[in-house]
């Protein structure tokens, strides 16, 4: 937290003061773990969750960060207790299918530096409680898809641990003794060491070097190393087994990205196709489905394309669109000829591939943050910035998620995109992260983790706090959470949504006269349907924009319309207004 205004500083200490007597300790001692040094043949015993039944899907992602979102068993931390109690919540959304942050034992509350990867942090409620969350879930018909942290583990895993003590084998397993030059070189100092106090070694450093792409609490991975990746298939098979629907893989365009890393012995897609045959092993064995294997990847998703096959088999099924459209991006149009280039771009790869963009995640500035500042003009510096959100900046989050869901895709939405939360960076990481705010009071999360930066690590509620409880905004009449339910359930209706399939768009030009067909998005089965859906809007760069009638082809119906206004002429949308019109040809 760097240059912050008066303001900025005093509300975030009152912030601080508001919460001190709810505050978690990450670190308290009462969490332990089990260390494991070897997860060869652990899928064996590995219990089973319930079966995922089918419902009608939407093919929504929603990423749950579940340290903050629910606490329930009373220790102010978020957990899968919590998560389980509020199903209902996902369910009356429409989404099916949650994206879970890290859910293995870690140093940090934010789960990126794994101790162990075949278990479940006791702060987030053991193994016992994820597979009684899993089971619920499925059970309501809902996937979960849990974060595997493959390019780093943490400090204090016991694999590197017993590589800083010249365990010949294990010093194997990470990037040791590389090019002197290369910038993510860190050094195993006294002072970094000290910094976890409940290691068993003795304190003093060893002095030894080796890369950390992000940071040296965060040791890579040797991923050239067959006995790495044997380890890795066998931790895939220990969550296939359990009943985990699909995988996100953290952070892989940095699988070799140092200068010194080698690629002799494996690539990110040979990797990636591997662990799909280690899954698929057990699929196959218990009669499951296949999982869905998904990419972070945060530059232009065109080039990762590589990734989705080896040797002409699937490897990931798909990756992150990085934020070419959406990310940090206030004009989130997409006209006609870019999605078609999209889904050619796909379907071209890998007929069963799909484009996952998304407004937001953990790492990156919340979009109405973005919005605030850009269109809005508040400047972080002000007073104004911490008083709440116009009716304006509300409406603008509408329009961009109601875009995001009339795409060829399987977006995501981030916890509280349909909360309209705008927490800032300027506290840190930690102020992108905020909690959800339950009428429940003991279902609120605050976190504190003092082991690695006492003063930046804290997860509370700070600015969105103007937000209201979570209740009370969810059943406002047109809340956007209602908006999101309905969108979802056309998407339940009508599948072709989902589908990054060029056949089920159109253009609108054939279909309506308008001043910008950039903000209009025209649906259907295929090229040779009947039926369509018409999606137009206005977003904040113009004051109004002019739509003709419906072509004389079609009779059409309203399904939803936000400030849209009817005219003889045709429909007129202000700024950051929008229409859904289903479509049928005469």
């Amino acid at each position: 937290m760097k240059n912050l205004s008066k303001y900025a500083v005093e509300f975030y200490d009152k912030k601080i003061n508001e919460n001190a007597k709810n505050i978690a300790n990450w670190d308290n001692k009462k969490y332990g773990y089990k260390k494991t040094l070897d997860y060869r043949n652990l899928w064996i015993d590995a219990p089973m969750a319930r079966p995922l039944k089918e419902f009608k899907r939407s093919g929504i992602i929603y990423q749950v960060l579940i340290y903050n979102f629910a606490d329930g068993n009373n220790d102010g931390i978020g957990d899968l207790i919590g998560l389980k109690n509020k199903l209902d919540y996902f369910v009356n959304l429409g989404v099916d299918t949650l994206l879970l942050s890290p859910i293995h034992p870690a140093t940090s509350y934010h789960g990126y530096s794994v101790l162990n990867y075949c278990d479940v942090a006791e702060q987030l409620g053991g193994m016992k409680a994820f597979i009684e969350f899993l089971s619920s879930a499925h059970d309501k018909g809902i996937k979960v898809y849990i974060d595997l942290v493959f390019n780093h583990t943490s400090y204090e895993h016991p694999w590197f641990q017993e590589a800083l003590f010249d365990n010949k084998k294990f010093k194997e397993y990470y990037e040791f003794d590389r090019d002197p030059s290369d910038t993510d070189l860190r050094v195993d100092s006294e002072s970094h060491r000290r910094r976890y106090p409940n290691l068993d070694t003795p304190l003093g450093g060893t002095n030894k070097k080796y890369i950390g792409r992000f940071w040296a609490g965060m040791p890579d991975l040797n991923l050239d190393n067959p006995d790495v990746i044997e380890q890795l298939c066998e931790i895939q098979k220990f969550w296939t087994k359990i009943g985990v629907d699909g995988f996100r893989y953290d952070a892989f365009s940095e699988f070799f990205s140092s200068e010194s890393e080698t690629k002799n012995n494996f690539n990110e897609a040979k990797i990636f196709r591997m662990l799909r045959e280690a899954s698929n092993s057990i699929t196959e064995k218990y009669n499951m489905n296949e999982v869905f294997m998904i990419g972070e990847w945060l530059a232009d998703h065109r080039k990762a394309m590589e990734y989705l096959t080896y040797k002409n088999k699937t490897s990931l099924n798909t990756i992150y669109d990085g934020g070419e459209h959406f990310k940090d991006h206030v004009d989130t149009r997409v006209d006609y000829k870019k999605l078609l280039d999209i889904c050619e771009m796909y379907q071209k790869t890998s007929k069963d591939s799909v484009w996952v963009p998304f407004l937001e995640n953990h790492d990156t500035n919340r979009w109405l943050d973005v919005y605030r500042r850009e269109v809005s003009k508040i400047s972080i510096d002000s007073e104004e910035y911490f008083i709440g959100l116009t009716s304006d900046e509300k409406d603008a989050q509408r329009i961009a998620l109601l875009q995001l869901l009339m795409l060829p895709a399987k977006p995501i939405i981030y916890y509280a995109d349909e909360l309209c939360y705008y927490s800032t960076r300027i506290f840190d990481d930690p102020g992108l992260r905020e909690p959800l705010n339950w009428i429940n009071e003991n279902e609120n999360c605050a976190i504190v983790e003092k082991k690695i930066d006492a003063s930046h690590a804290n997860v509370f509620l700070n600015i969105s706090s103007t937000i209201g409880k979570v209740e009370n905004v969810i059943n406002e009449e047109d809340s956007i959470y209602k908006m999101i339910s309905l969108m979802n359930e056309i998407r339940q209706n009508n599948t072709y949504l989902k589908k990054t399939d060029p056949n089920t768009i159109h253009d609108p030009f054939d279909f309506v006269d308008a001043d910008d067909y950039s903000s209009v998005i025209v649906r259907s089965e295929n090229k040779n349907s009947n039926e369509f859906l018409l999606f137009a809007f206005n977003n904040h760069l113009n004051t109004n924009k002019r739509m003709g009638k419906i072509s004389r082809k079609y009779h059409f119906k309203t399904l939803y319309s936000f400030k849209a206004e009817d005219h003889s002429w045709g429909v007129n949308l202000p700024k950051n207004s929008c229409v859904l019109y289903k479509l049928t040809r005469k």
